[in-house]
């Protein structure tokens, strides 16, 4: 479950289901918080695979997360329906565009998601703290298509999206190439893994499986490690890389590019 386990700073906190990368992050990931997630975005779908396990993970703890105001709202225990708004990467310069059969695949329900499509990337950041500032949402994942800006820029985005993120208890998520940028509560950097487990018998049900680097965490510290995920899960798993071979040919799991659905083009 959803646990405030950073007492002096009030962050609540989502366990991610595996003890060395919890305590890497001071406890787990901190919701209400703006975290980086890079990777390829063009070559293989890991970066938005992970941020799916991780919107899945979020929206099964949803109804136990305690609002930053201290106000339960009416009935706020059953409530199962915050939108997650998702502003991808242009079609020439990202992955193609989200596809619901494959989102589904992957364990997340497609009607929850509201996407809004816009090619310009400094739009979409440049609207990032007046949509964390909506009512009722319960992420916000917008892909910057690895654009090119100084850190001094990174770093007022980042201070307004926090600021934004902990008034209103909503996660954003940021996806694309590396950065060198700071102020981020959490900085990943994601790559595919073979799953063994699926070659060596493919009736076995379908994994996602990662190699997941942290490179920082508020409060918290680097760390290495190979997770699998698979739909329906409520939390990741990891993986003994012992034995493993560095040279096998990695393929994405999942297919959750393709034609748009829901989408609102600004």
């Amino acid at each position: 479950g959803v646990a405030v386990l950073d007492g002096h700073d009030g962050r609540v906190r989502m366990p991610l289901g595996i003890d060395s990368l919890d305590r890497a992050l001071a406890g787990g990931l901190a919701l209400g918080r703006v975290h980086l997630l890079s990777g390829a975005m063009q070559i293989h779908g890991a970066v938005s695979g992970f941020t799916i396990a991780l919107l899945c993970m979020l929206r099964h703890h949803l109804p136990v997360k305690k609002p930053t105001n201290n106000i339960w709202p009416i009935n706020y225990p059953n409530q199962d329906t915050s939108l997650i708004i998702w502003c991808p990467a242009s079609q020439c310069g990202g992955a193609g565009m989200l596809y619901g059969h494959g989102l589904a695949a992957a364990g997340l329900d497609p009607a929850c998601l509201l996407i809004v499509d816009t090619p310009s990337p400094s739009r979409r950041l440049a609207a990032l703290d007046d949509i964390l500032r909506t009512e009722g949402l319960a992420a916000v994942v917008i892909e910057y298509d690895g654009l090119q800006k100084s850190a001094d820029y990174w770093m007022r985005l980042t201070r307004r999206a926090q600021l934004a993120a902990e008034q209103s208890g909503t996660t954003a998520f940021l996806l694309g190439a590396p950065i060198a940028a700071s102020g981020f509560e959490t900085a990943w950097q994601i790559k595919p893994a073979p799953n063994f487990a699926m070659q060596s018998n493919p009736a076995l049900v379908l994994h996602s499986v990662w190699d997941l680097t942290l490179h920082r965490a508020r409060g918290g510290r680097p760390h290495t490690c190979r997770v699998s995920w698979h739909a329906g899960s409520t939390s990741l798993h990891v993986i003994d890389q012992t034995d493993l071979s560095p040279n096998m040919q990695v393929k994405a799991a999942f297919n959750i590019h393709a034609p748009a659905i829901h989408t609102l083009a600004i």
